[in-house]
């Protein structure tokens, strides 16, 4: 019997950073994934306020001034942004083997007719060159939902930056904005990707160790040490 897989833009990410890893997050489960540290709730609480306040520029049907000049178009009604940052409730696409691709968007800009999906970031730090590299599959997996479930779609989507600035003798913290327009990857790209990682998932053993992955090596030199190197304390 195949399992259906759910797989978010995150772990399709994982799964091109190291298949392995990824087979064990996925096949494997708690207790196989890659350690984590405790996180801090300061960037889920900023999550939370910046949609409050494009919600409130939403319902006069304009977009936040310090990014008028930077995106074109408006903002997505409240009915569907609502729905669609969800994780329950969002955007989805389904394949022949009841295989799954979801996601949550944190915004969503119509220009004209077309659907431009929209992630906010934020930084204690300003940003390097390379920084939102790092999201491309992301914000092309999201293209990708919104074209498989027919709307209008582009080949770029935004970010945009919530960088700490400053802070006044009041304890205020000012924050700079930076927005990014970045090229995504063609839709059939994404389910390229989509399909290689379901096909790592139906091995029955990992594939192979990923050289370049610091968490593989770091797990293959802690079964390979020595016992007579470990001591006790």
């Amino acid at each position: 019997m195949i399992k259906n897989f759910f797989i978010s833009p995150t772990t399709l990410n994982l799964f091109v950073e190291c298949p392995r890893c990824f087979w064990f997050h996925m096949v494997k489960g708690e207790g196989f994934r890659r350690p984590e540290q405790p996180a801090s709730t300061l960037p889920r609480g900023m999550d939370i306020l910046i949609k409050r306040y494009f919600d409130k520029y939403r319902k006069i049907n304009s977009l936040p001034p310090e990014v008028k000049n930077f995106i074109e178009g408006s903002l997505i009604g409240e009915d569907i942004i609502n729905k669609w940052r969800s994780w329950q409730k969002g955007l989805r696409f389904i394949d022949k083997d009841g295989n799954q691709l979801f996601g949550a968007l944190d915004e969503c800009i119509i220009n004209k007719d077309t659907y431009i999906p929209v992630d906010y970031k934020t930084r204690g730090f300003a940003l390097k060159d390379d920084s939102s590299s790092y999201y491309i599959l992301q914000m092309s997996c999201y293209n990708f939902l919104l074209k498989k479930n027919n709307y209008n779609v582009s080949n770029f989507a935004y970010l945009i930056y919530y960088v700490l600035s400053s802070l006044d003798d009041n304890g205020e913290a000012k924050f700079s904005v930076e927005v990014y327009k970045v090229d995504t990857l063609k839709p059939e790209r994404v389910y390229e990707i989509f399909r290689q990682a379901i096909d790592t998932l139906l091995l029955d053993e990992p594939p192979q160790q990923n050289k370049e992955c610091q968490f593989c090596n770091w797990a293959k030199a802690v079964i390979n040490i020595d016992k007579s190197q470990l001591r006790l304390f």
